[in-house]
């Protein structure tokens, strides 16, 4: 069985900052049912390992972050294996968007359809120029679904419409001032500006990061009134670890 996620692991003393690599370059790293099923896989172990630090999503070669979900086994599917099949594509965007340390999606060329619903899934997304966003999938006679649901939170709700409607592509500087991409890096850059938001995470606390990250998604889905009382709950929580006291120590000795 052919293994198209490759995980590298790189020790750090902050924790471990875990690159994940989808290999499916000969058809733009598009995913099929075995493809999901082993990056849900992957991104499970990630989430239950906790000498983890950061992630990093990308695809292989130069083309292509993710070009899509493949379409000549969604050509193939029938209303209920197209449940199955779309459901589990969810699963992993969701696991991205749960797990509790920052996800970086790191987009090299084309992020099509089920490459954008992931990496909009992702904490930060870091792009050069030469990337192209888009949601085709209406030209080949499906809706975008899932998270693409996402996307009028990040873009608005008519940009949103505009890409699901009309299948056009945007370029990384497009997709900067849009808001979809985060980090836009000089093109050839990719890794530099990547490995930059690595370590401006890496400067923060980890049981703090955990906190944040599940606070951000708690502000997603609750009122403002809703959203600060949980924020005073977090902020109480951390205080059930040394590591405010620890790094609060560390600033305020600094120089001295």
């Amino acid at each position: 069985m052919a293994n198209f996620i490759t995980t590298e692991l790189e020790e750090k003393p902050q924790g471990i900052v875990a690159r994940v690599t989808l290999r499916n370059e000969k058809k733009l790293n598009t995913m099929n049912s075995a493809i999901i099923a082993e990056m849900d896989e992957t991104l499970q172990h990630l989430d239950d390992n906790p000498d983890v630090a950061v992630v990093v999503l990308t695809g292989a070669g130069e083309k292509a972050f993710v070009g899509g979900a493949n379409i000549e086994e969604m050509s193939k599917l029938t209303p209920d294996t197209a449940r199955s099949f779309i459901t589990a594509l969810h699963h992993i965007c969701h696991k991205a968007r749960h797990l509790q340390v920052p996800v970086i999606a790191r987009i090299n060329g084309y992020c099509l359809g089920a490459g954008m619903e992931l990496a909009g899934a992702c904490d930060i997304v870091v792009a050069e120029p030469s990337a192209r966003f888009g949601m085709p999938e209406v030209r080949v006679g499906i809706p975008s679904v899932i998270d693409a649901a996402l996307l009028p939170h990040i873009l608005g709700a008519n940009l949103a419409r505009d890409l699901v409607m009309t299948g056009r592509l945007l370029t990384g500087e497009e997709a900067y001032t849009a808001g979809f991409v985060q980090r836009l890096a000089k093109e050839g850059g990719l890794d530099v500006a990547t490995d930059q938001v690595i370590e401006e995470i890496l400067e923060g606390g980890r049981n703090a990061m955990r906190l944040q990250k599940k606070l951000c998604n708690e502000w997603e889905h609750n009122t403002l009134r809703e959203g600060i009382q949980i924020g005073i709950d977090t902020f109480a929580e951390s205080y059930e670890s040394d590591e405010p006291a620890v790094m609060m120590g560390h600033f305020l000795n600094r120089g001295r």
